[in-house]
């Protein structure tokens, strides 16, 4: 019970991190969502430029220690 009360917390302050870093980059709004393995990003912009979804990329990987392959990235304006 209490490694799944730790594990949600690092999961939380992952999230907190992940989105503070991606806004301090210049996106104006971002959303980290986590379901098992899969972490999904959704950045306010109307699309994202190749070196933009590297920015993501690195910081998410990063921060949650994740696969690149686990990481959906989306737009929404």
């Amino acid at each position: 019970m209490r490694t799944d009360i730790t594990k949600i917390n690092e999961q939380k302050n992952a999230i907190m991190i992940a989105e503070n870093l991606l806004k301090n980059k210049n996106f104006a709004d971002v959303i980290i969502f986590i379901n098992n393995e899969s972490i999904n990003v959704v950045v306010k912009a109307k699309k994202l430029e190749t070196e933009q979804v590297a920015q993501v990329q690195n910081i998410v990987t990063r921060e949650f220690k994740a696969n690149i392959t686990n990481i959906h990235i989306s737009t929404k304006e």
